[in-house]
């Protein structure tokens, strides 16, 4: 028993070894904002609407209902804390190996063999996105699930056998339960991740190796050798083809609804952009490009471009995945082991591959997760039938032993090293354009996310210009170029960035509402509000554009009122006058005036927490790295929730952006926590979602910022 026992432990060990830095990573700025952070379904944790949402909703341009459930039950149980949600991932990947070897050992007998793949899959670097980045839960989740589907298969399979003349048991109906358990399971990866929709068509491979099920005589009897499949005629197939048809029947309707979700999510390149030709000689290529990847794991980068290469480049990239084609059919029979893991490395990625182009990227490492497995069977089997061929002596044995513990070590140091770059936004993204080689458009637009997020708005405007250059057609870069400015006060700069996003995209009703806020930064309403009634044409339905016509008008009414304050000033001694003048002028922008206002206040009214948490939100979070001071902010913000008694939401969150300002973060986080929980309490379900979202920035180390200086909550 305890020989058994001992090498999945190992496994398990090496596998949280190698990637125990994990728990340490926060979230990113790719993806993960939309899967958790900033998105206030998956925050709620599981309840009615959050499951009719996961359902019915093709956000993120994908359909997996059971990807999100698993995101909301980790917000559910563990807040918006990123380090318990990369364990979660971690746990799954251990497990994920861990079946792999029991599966394999099981279905083939050879436990050194399969506890060698199985550790390849555990340890090899490529895997890093899959466990590092919570946004492909939907890769370890739907890994967990196929492995399973394959482990349901292998005890129907025991069971059904003799429907095909094999030795199976009668007695249990057949094992209809587990094959309906593999349908099941089917289903859940399919809701994990449609990447799985090629499973039927493994499973076939599988039924030929190591199964051994269509044998020449149409009657295996048990578990076939590890090298012998027999020679299986057609009429073999037939049942095997027939018995997966509700399989193949999920894998089309995940297919439809995987194009719905898509399609509707924007994420699918047009034909106009990469005509069919340049698809499917891009395709083949990339298989090269994987290989590449797999057996020489080094410029890894959690984003490589889509290029076009020439033609003649393009076609010496098919040649190897052709060659290896040929090879591997031609020795079926032999080595089949060969055509199966080859087959599995093929059929797994084709529908990540590119003929239908989802998204920017050439390839991506998380696409080798579940495809990466065939190669490791098909090398694995192959070294080890060579290690025990014909007369190799112990010492060659011994050799390759050493070997195949070295290419694991290197391994597991190299996913420690590339556990590195995830640490920090700003590193992952350089990472990405010094690996990556050729002009890197959306490289420089994630680093310029990356710096925005941080507040170095320079660093980000130029990365913005340096996306633009590469590639002027990118609308996304250039509104972020544009924001980037209006935060900089550049508005003219900001103006004109708007203005030839406009000329390209006449119906952008956001570049329409973001030209009206450049133009209202310099005083021009009526113009201003000219745009965002352009917007609101564009999309009458959208309150946010309304919302901002109405202040464009109380902006001009505010104006208009701010200078009769200013003139009662001198006359009005009520304490309440300096109060609405500093919230007008912070309003308006005109942050050094309502800094001196609130003071004013201040001096009228010394224990009013209002106004100290007003001037401390401004002091904070002020877009004006002049106006900022932390330490301030702090002790204003700290005295108002003193006053009272720690139990005002609003305060409390003023707090945690002060601290998060002052750079003491774990206190800002505890702080905001707090907020959280006290909107929840209270049922303050605005305030709660914006406390929420401060969180996740602190958590990220960042202070929060923000265009206006508004009170929060008001």
């Amino acid at each position: 028993m305890r020989r058994n026992l001992l090498p999945g432990l190992l496994l398990a060990v090496i596998t949280l070894a190698a990637f125990w830095p994990v728990g340490r990573l926060g979230f990113i700025g790719y993806d993960d904002f939309d899967y958790v952070y900033q998105n206030p379904v998956v925050q709620s944790g599981l309840n009615g609407n959050s499951l009719a949402w996961a359902f019915t909703s093709p956000h993120a341009g994908n359909w997996h209902p059971l990807t999100w459930l698993s995101l909301m039950l980790d917000c559910q149980w563990f807040g918006l804390n990123p380090g318990e949600e990369h364990w979660v991932n971690l746990g799954f990947h251990t497990a994920n190996s861990l079946l792999l070897f029991l599966l394999l050992w099981q279905w083939t007998g050879a436990r050194r063999r399969s506890l060698l793949v199985a550790a390849l899959f555990a340890l090899h670097p490529l895997h890093v996105q899959s466990v590092a980045w919570i946004s492909e839960r939907k890769d370890v989740l739907s890994g967990f699930f196929m492995l399973l589907t394959l482990m349901a298969y292998g005890m129907w399979f025991k069971r059904a056998e003799p429907r095909l003349g094999g030795q199976g048991n009668r007695a249990d109906g057949g094992g209809r339960y587990y094959y309906w358990a593999t349908l099941g399971l089917f289903a859940l990866g399919l809701m994990a991740k449609p990447m799985l929709v090629t499973l039927p068509l493994v499973l076939l491979l599988l039924d030929y190796w190591p199964l051994g099920r269509p044998a020449a005589s149409g009657t295996p009897a048990g578990l076939p050798s590890a090298n012998a499949p027999g020679r299986p005629g057609l009429a073999a197939w037939g049942p095997l083809v027939r018995e997966k048809i509700p399989l193949f029947a999920l894998s089309f309707v995940s297919c439809l609804v995987t194009l719905w979700a898509q399609w509707a999510g924007g994420a699918v390149v047009s034909l106009e952009r990469i005509s069919w030709p340049e698809r499917c000689l891009h395709a083949v290529g990339s298989y090269s490009l994987y290989l590449e990847k797999l057996f020489w794991p080094v410029n890894l980068a959690i984003f490589y471009p889509l290029t076009h290469p020439a033609p003649v480049l393009a076609a010496a990239l098919a040649v190897p995945p052709v060659l290896l084609s040929g090879l591997c059919l031609w020795r079926a029979r032999a080595r089949p082991y060969l055509f199966v893991g080859w087959g599995w490395f093929v059929i797994t990625l084709i529908p990540v591959i590119g003929i239908i182009q989802v998204g920017l990227q050439s390839i991506a490492d998380r696409y080798t997760y579940l495809p990466a497995i065939g190669l490791f069977i098909a090398v694995v089997w192959g070294l080890g039938e060579f290690a025990g061929a014909g007369r190799r002596t112990a010492v060659t044995r011994n050799l390759l032993t050493g070997a195949a513990v070295a290419v694991l070590l290197a391994c597991g140091l190299d996913t420690r090293y590339q556990l590195g770059f995830w640490r920090d936004d700003i590193k992952l993204f350089q990472h990405v354009l010094t690996v990556t080689p050729g002009n890197n458009s959306p490289g420089h637009f994630y680093l310029g996310v990356s710096y925005a997020d941080r507040g170095d708005l320079a660093a980000a405007a130029a990365n913005f210009v340096a996306a633009l250059k590469v590639d002027p057609e990118f609308s996304l870069a250039r509104t972020r170029l544009g924001n980037v400015l209006l935060r900089q006060k550049k508005y003219p700069a900001a103006e004109a960035q708007f203005r030839e996003e406009l000329k390209r995209h006449p119906e952008n009703a956001t570049a329409h509402v973001t030209l009206g806020l450049a133009l209202a930064g310099q005083q021009r309403d009526v113009e201003a509000g000219r745009e965002y009634q352009a917007a609101l044409q564009l999309e009458p339905a959208d309150a946010a554009i309304r919302n901002l016509l109405l202040a464009n008008a109380q902006r001009q009414s505010m104006e208009l009122a701010l200078s009769q304050w200013t003139r009662q000033l001198a006359t009005n001694a009520t304490p309440e006058l300096p109060l609405q003048i500093a919230q007008a002028e912070s309003a308006l922008g005109q942050y050094p005036a309502a800094i001196a206002h609130y003071q004013l206040a201040l001096s009228r009214q010394p224990e009013a927490p209002d106004v100290m948490n007003n001037l401390a939100w401004l002091l904070a979070t002020c877009p004006d790295a002049k106006v900022r001071d932390g330490r301030r902010a702090v002790a204003l913000a700290g005295r108002a929730c003193t006053l009272t008694q720690f139990k005002t939401t609003r305060f409390m969150g003023t707090l945690a952006a002060a601290q998060a300002e002052a750079g003491r973060f774990d206190d800002a986080i505890a702080t905001a926590q707090k907020a959280c929980d006290l909107a929840a309490a209270h049922g303050e379900t605005e305030l709660l979602q914006r406390n929420q979202e401060l969180l996740a920035w602190y958590k990220k180390h960042q202070p929060w910022h923000e265009p206006g200086g508004a009170p929060l909550g008001n």
